[in-house]
């Protein structure tokens, strides 16, 4: 049973912090260091100082973090609500040419152990990302962005119809960042209104689309402190803050998670290639004229279209200086399992896998769906090659998830990822 929760949100305060397009980010997983210091120099009190100690500047950076947090709160840039509440939030962003619109809403869930089978997990993490979120919750004592999960709402579309009615008003807070997506929020604390929400889905099987490293990482904080000490059945740390979205929202958009092939040996190359070549038919792509390296990854990307039936067709750029090729993988192994039927699957299992171990995969491929940063790279030698995928298909995510099964990791791209900073859960005694 899925338990949604109100909470205590800490918020940037205007009147103290001014403009607070200016203090929101990405969550720590897809900054870059280039993106990092553009934050920095945004704004003294973009959240990056909190969100991103993993790479913060500092000989601590989690300390740094939690300072920092402290500083903020004392000087009033940041600041407690009065009320537990839940956020109802609106994004504004386009994708392929479209304006799109998603509507969730920002509560505290209960966290549970996968195996109670109601937060279902769909990809594996790597163990150092863990590591470092537990560390930072260690030292700030708060999280700093909502996962991105999805649910399954009524026939009646009884939550969604009641998300729009609320995001039919005058948002509580407006956020413009000059990169990221328009972000609407919309304060609720009315206890009939969350009591709705409450009801509707209790009994709803609750779907990570974004953040695993963050749920085992809250997950494994919890398990530490109760080692520690007795823990109250309400207390913050068995909560954690999430975006919720309905699987049937128009603006859920799934996006493919590139692999970059970078720090790996010259027989590490040419044993991919080989893999490569051995498993798959190669047809070279032309891309338009007069585009850069990025815009010619992005409409690659697109030209590679959406799966179809149990094809496996992923793209290559780099494997040839500046050719972009289209692998299309021989008839692999017959299955019926939707998980060994998956593109990423399919990659890992039969080409990555055989040349490349797992202790050395997180080193040698590197998840990335930055058409400009992979550019970079390849171009700056600091990468070899990229291969190009397609978006996991929705129906084949509730396929995997649904029977307990994991993806590896960064697998799925669900856009776009809620900022962090807009809203942030401090643990203390009560919600």
């Amino acid at each position: 049973m899925a338990e949604i929760q109100p909470f205590r949100a800490v918020r940037y305060n205007p009147d103290v912090a001014g403009d607070v397009s200016l203090h929101i980010c990405p969550p720590f997983d897809v900054i870059t260091p280039q993106l990092q210091q553009e934050l920095y120099d945004r704004s003294p009190y973009n959240i990056v100082r909190l969100e991103l100690a993993r790479r913060g500047l500092s000989e601590d950076p989690y300390e740094q973090a939690a300072e920092t947090s402290q500083l903020w709160l004392d000087s009033g840039a940041l600041k407690h609500e009065d009320e537990p509440s839940i956020y109802v939030t609106e994004e504004v962003f386009e994708y392929q040419g479209q304006k799109l619109f998603r509507r969730g809403f920002v509560a505290a869930v209960r966290l549970e152990d996968y195996d109670q089978e109601i937060v279902l997990p769909h990809e594996g993490t790597r163990s150092e990302w863990v590591a470092d979120r537990v560390r930072l919750m260690e030292a700030a004592q708060s999280n700093y962005s909502p996962l991105l999960v999805i649910y399954r709402d009524d026939l009646r579309s009884s939550v969604g119809n009641l998300i729009r009615a609320i995001a039919g008003g005058e948002p509580t807070a407006l956020f413009t960042p000059p990169d990221m997506p328009q972000f609407r929020l919309w304060r609720v604390s009315d206890p009939g209104t969350i009591g709705v929400l409450q009801r509707a889905l209790a009994d709803s099987e609750i779907f990570i689309a974004d953040g695993h490293h963050r749920y085992e990482a809250a997950l494994r904080y919890r398990s530490g402190v109760r080692a520690e000490r007795e823990v109250g059945h309400d207390e913050s740390i068995n909560f954690r803050i999430m975006l919720m979205v309905s699987f049937d929202e128009p603006g859920l958009i799934t996006r493919g998670y590139h692999r970059l092939v970078e720090s790996a040996t010259d027989d590490e190359i040419a044993g991919l290639i080989d893999s490569i070549e051995s498993m798959c038919e190669l047809e070279e792509w032309t891309p338009p004229a007069g585009q850069t390296t990025a815009e010619k990854i992005e409409a690659f990307s697109t030209a590679l279209g959406e799966r179809k039936g149990d094809e496996v067709i992923f793209g290559l750029y780099g494997k040839e200086p500046g050719m972009f090729q289209v692998a299309r993988m021989k008839a692999p192994p017959a299955t019926d399992s939707a998980l060994e039927n998956s593109e990423y699957s399919r990659l890992h299992s039969l080409i990555i896998r055989p040349v490349i171990s797992e202790a050395r995969e997180e080193q040698v491929i590197s998840p990335h769906h930055d058409a400009g940063l992979i550019a970079r790279q390849i171009e700056s030698g600091e990468a070899r090659f990229a291969m190009i995928m397609r978006p996991v298909p929705l129906a084949e995510f509730v396929a995997i998830v649904t029977r307990g099964w994991r993806l590896p990791p960064k697998a799925t791209n669900f856009y776009p990822k809620p900022p962090a900073g807009a809203v942030i859960q401090q643990f203390g005694d009560r919600l």
